[in-house]
């Protein structure tokens, strides 16, 4: 019996203090406001819009700068309907092969991240969400994403790791890297379609890949001539320029520097187109 009056004492004494301390933070509040000068209301609602505001849209987005509408719904947040609504008829969407897998995507957040200021890009691709979004619809089945979608999905992503991608993380091994990166294949086909082979998600940069020296004669197993070797232009200029009038096409050694294709052999660096 004797510890309950000291345990009900401590009790007010807590909400004394509680108390105390909101009282004492409503009149820290309401003195500030008071005592800032008359235009202090404005340029505090402008504080609190930009609280509000998670940063600036990108300069592809800038024009809806202000109007939230455009991309959020109320309570659910940005909406992919809306997304869509804009997009759905882009026609590099539409057209081009590396980009028409959007067609079955429904998830633009997973990759599209936006406010993060004007300068920087709308896009940071995420190859694991890209691939548990497509294996999510996959395993919806043909009733919900249709036969044609379906079928579509199958050309960027598979149901089982693909062959070759021994550089991806496991979550990405199902996505089908040539289907978006075929058109910038610096290689031309020449190595296959199974870019996980040698390349990671993170960057293309091979860490352990060591060029052959100045000194190799081989380039053409690796490289192929550009279509301006091909025209007259090949003697009439690059020849020419680097002093070598008679080298075939085959003969990148006899004119190019393995440092890059513009490091001309006793020229230097030469851009001619």
């Amino acid at each position: 019996m004797g510890g309950r009056p000291l345990r009900l004492e401590m009790v007010l004494t807590n909400r004394y203090l509680s108390g105390a301390v909101v009282v004492v933070l409503v009149g820290a509040i309401a003195w500030f406001w008071h005592a800032q000068p008359d235009d202090a209301p404005i340029k505090q609602l402008a504080t609190w819009q930009r609280l509000a505001s998670p940063g600036d849209l990108s300069a592809a987005h800038s024009r809806l700068e202000g109007d939230c509408g455009a991309c959020h719904t109320t309570v659910v947040g940005a909406s992919p309907t809306k997304c869509i609504a804009c997009h759905a008829t882009d026609e590099r969407l539409l057209i081009w092969p590396q980009l028409t897998f959007h067609a079955s995507v429904r998830d633009c957040q997973a990759c599209h991240r936006e406010h993060l200021g004007a300068s920087a890009l709308p896009t940071r691709m995420d190859h694991v969400a890209l691939a548990t979004m497509g294996l999510k619809i996959l395993a919806s089945g043909e009733s919900e994403v249709g036969r044609s979608d379906a079928q579509h999905l199958f050309n960027w992503i598979a149901e089982s790791p693909v062959v070759g991608a021994s550089r991806l993380a496991p979550a990405e091994a199902v996505l089908r890297c040539a289907t978006c990166h075929a058109a910038k294949d610096a290689h031309r086909g020449m190595f296959g379609n199974d870019c996980g082979t040698c390349h990671a998600t993170s960057g293309w940069v091979i860490p352990e890949y060591r060029h052959p020296s100045n000194a190799s004669t081989d380039c053409a197993q690796c490289h192929r001539a550009p279509p301006c070797h091909r025209t007259p232009h090949f003697e009439r200029v690059c020849a020419t320029v680097a002093g070598q009038p008679n080298a075939e096409v085959r003969d990148c050694h006899s004119c190019h520097q393995v440092t890059a294709w513009n490091n001309i052999k006793g020229v230097g660096w030469y851009q001619s187109h």
